[in-house]
């Protein structure tokens, strides 16, 4: 076997055994399904919120992001599904021609919905179609009273995060990051992540923006006029500020320019 093929095999193994021990500490709970379950907002390891769904562990959140994305798909084709068999059809048309009688009788009924079963039909037709009324007018308000709640939940959510101490990050024209920050955290999650991926030797900056992408390349500039890298390393240097510059207008942690960026802006000359 070739020296190659023993690193890639040492590589795997070792890959594989982190892998293990991570499974082993992760303290991550699943329900029956095999989902990974919210956490509580005040455990320790609750560092990212995905708004509507629940708090989660860093480590958790790419799972529980493309879980989320599954369950929407998953509900859509299921709808699809169901209006494609014999039985759905059936459903829709029933639910269409409920409404349909209720819009008759409530255009030859003065007092409305709420009289709809003091009308002068003693059918059994008629008495099952006001029952079943009845409960589908007590079900849309138990409905709306449950989505007033969320709402202001909601709203209440939105306020919290409104007013949460924001991240401590400065941009290289001055401006601060307006990210929430995490607990126990003086930086929102994205500059977090980023500070943790600084070089010890040469941090050539979070290169988010035009700005800090021109400071990258002045600082590069004083390394090749020093000389204290080699000609290899400056080339891959000059090849990953060239790879920011492009990929910058796609990022969404809030550079200068960013839409997350330009709507923070525009909040504060609106509250202004």
């Amino acid at each position: 076997m070739s020296t190659t093929q023993n690193e890639e095999m040492n590589v795997m193994q070792s890959e594989g055994m982190n892998a293990t021990q991570n499974e082993e500490m992760s303290t991550t709970q699943r329900d029956e399904k095999g989902r990974i379950m919210p956490r509580k907002e005040d455990d320790p390891e609750a560092k990212v919120e995905l708004p509507g769904v629940g708090w989660f562990a860093e480590y958790e959140e790419a799972e529980a992001r493309q879980q989320y994305r599954d369950e929407i798909w998953r509900a859509g084709w299921q709808r699809r599904s169901w209006e494609g068999n014999v039985p759905g059809r059936w459903c829709i048309d029933l639910y269409q021609r409920f409404q349909e009688y209720k819009g008759y009788l409530e255009e030859r009924n003065p007092y409305g919905p709420n009289g709809i079963e003091r009308q002068a039909v003693d059918y059994p037709e008629h008495k099952a179609f006001a029952k079943v009324l009845y409960e589908y007018e007590k079900l849309k308000k138990e409905e709306a009273d449950a989505e007033r709640e969320r709402q202001d939940k909601l709203r209440d959510n939105l306020e919290k995060a409104r007013r949460a101490a924001r991240c401590e990050h400065v941009h290289t024209d001055g401006e601060q990051c307006g990210s929430p920050k995490m607990k126990d955290h003086t930086l929102c999650y994205m500059h977090a992540r980023m500070e943790q991926a600084q070089a010890t030797k040469l941090d050539l900056g979070p290169m988010e923006d035009a700005d800090s992408i021109q400071l990258a390349i002045k600082k590069l500039q004083a390394v090749v006029i020093d000389g204290t890298l080699d000609a290899s390393q400056v080339r891959q240097l000059a090849y990953l500020i060239q790879l920011a510059a492009w990929n910058v207008k796609g990022t969404t942690f809030g550079g200068k320019g960013s839409p997350q960026r330009t709507e923070r802006i525009r909040d504060r000359r609106n509250r202004a």
